[in-house]
């Protein structure tokens, strides 16, 4: 996993025109599919959120190639 295809979680949230914490529970549930939520290693209830640039644009639909389109 390239580190430059990773978005900031705020980044995300502004390109979505959304809160922070509102991405964060969309994230938690299910409700989109941008990336993973990975469980934090010391067990306290955090998480870290890893968000990816093609799954994002893609909810964005943004890079939607000519093809698909029709």
């Amino acid at each position: 996993m390239a580190e430059t295809n990773r978005v900031p979680l705020t980044q995300a949230a502004k390109e979505l025109g959304m809160a922070p914490q509102g991405l964060r529970e969309y994230m938690k549930r299910g409700l989109i599919d941008i990336g993973m939520v990975l469980p934090a290693a010391n067990g306290a209830r955090k998480y870290n959120y890893v968000i990816m640039r093609d799954k994002l644009d893609k909810v964005l639909g943004r890079g939607i190639m000519q093809s698909e389109k029709i």
